[in-house]
């Protein structure tokens, strides 16, 4: 009876875990190629734009002497895939702009990703438009252990879109900047307490530089 009730706390217990985490997706090496020759792509067009747009958050002094923006080496073992767990009554929160100011959005839900025999979450959250006809957006900033040492101290950002079939691409070779990085004139929205990591991720964009 023992043996019994064990097994079946056991599968319980087991299929909790499959339904609150996403599962691991493999890659062949054929999808890992095609996927960084992606990313290497992406990133002579960001470097191309931010050295030529009049948008780019870049100083004058730092665009006279730019080689490129700063990124580790594509790693497939960073890219993950999977739902956002919706939470069922999202709230009104707060975050702050790195000068201070506060900002309405809501807790949306989270993504979850397993990394090393450790399960993770991201909080995602959602903006109201800037303007008038736009839409509603996704933030997901975060830090880790990398903060302030070899990425910026004040967080990352991953780019992620809402769609109908609730399944997305958290891919941190893609993590950036905020313009608050390059540039002291601009305020940044904090990351939310939740999303700091307690590891360290080697993937996506380091420090620019320090002021």
């Amino acid at each position: 009876m023992k043996n019994i009730l064990y097994i079946i706390s056991f599968m319980v217990l087991l299929f909790s875990c499959n339904q609150n985490s996403n599962q691991i997706k493999t890659y062949t090496k054929e999808q890992a190629d095609s996927l960084k020759i992606v990313f290497e792509n992406y990133l002579i067009e960001r470097n191309e734009t931010f050295l030529k747009e009049s948008w780019s958050p870049l100083l004058e002094e730092d665009k006279e002497s730019f080689q490129g923006l700063n990124y580790y080496d594509y790693d497939i073992n960073w890219r993950f895939e999977g739902p956002i767990q919706l939470f069922s009554d999202p709230d009104t929160i707060i975050i702050l702009g790195s000068k201070g100011e506060e900002r309405k959005c809501f807790n949306f839900g989270y993504f979850n990703f397993f990394k090393n025999g450790k399960n993770y979450k991201l909080m995602i959250l959602k903006f109201p438009p800037h303007k008038e006809g736009a839409k509603f957006y996704f933030f997901l900033g975060f830090w880790d252990k990398s903060s302030g040492k070899e990425t910026y101290g004040g967080g990352r950002y991953i780019d992620i879109e809402e769609n109908p079939e609730n399944y997305y691409v958290v891919d941190f070779n893609y993590s950036y900047n905020p313009y608050c990085a390059y540039n002291h004139r601009y305020s940044c929205a904090v990351p939310p307490l939740e999303n700091r990591l307690s590891l360290e991720i080697k993937a996506g964009e380091k420090i620019f530089k320090k002021h």
